[in-house]
């Protein structure tokens, strides 16, 4: 009898298998990971120069009233911008000034310039153009020294 007991007591689970990972697995994950990582970065680095980029041209673009308005009150342009404009430099942009016809008549241009810390090197220092030759009616975004590339689409047509 004991031996037929023994054939019905309850037996141990086997034991499991255990599963491991090949090096072959590892080797098509580091792989994709690395295909991602050499998609994403360089998406990145178009991002941040032409979103600091766009600050200089909001910053100028926020102008483009106050000056049409002084233009039409005036007969002539300001001396300076920061007579008519609240806000002349952001976090990526040093400065924008007058950079031609200040107290005249004719063509206006403004110069904004980006600061030459704390920004994407590709347009540290470099300078972006605003111009109206009517009087404030139309504004002409183009590059100054910046590479047309880094600047947002409004500015590259």
């Amino acid at each position: 009898m004991l031996a037929h007991m023994s054939e019905h007591a309850p037996q141990p689970a086997p034991a499991a298998k255990k599963r491991r990972t090949s090096w072959v697995s590892w080797l098509a994950l580091a792989a994709l990971v690395g295909i991602v990582i050499a998609i994403v970065l360089p998406s990145y680095g178009d991002y941040a120069h032409r979103s600091q980029a766009a600050e200089a041209v909001a910053l100028m673009g926020s102008a483009k009233t106050p000056l049409a308005e002084y233009f039409q009150d005036q007969r002539k342009w300001p001396d300076a911008l920061d007579r008519v404009a609240g806000t002349t430099s952001g976090k990526y942009t040093r400065s924008v000034v007058i950079s031609r016809g200040a107290g005249g008549a004719g063509e206006l241009e403004l110069t904004a310039t980006m600061k030459t810390e704390g920004v994407d090197r590709r347009v540290s220092g470099l300078t972006i153009l605003l111009r109206s030759a009517d009087g404030g009616q139309t504004w002409r975004c183009r590059p100054g020294t910046m590479p047309a590339k880094y600047l947002p689409q409004s500015c590259r047509d």
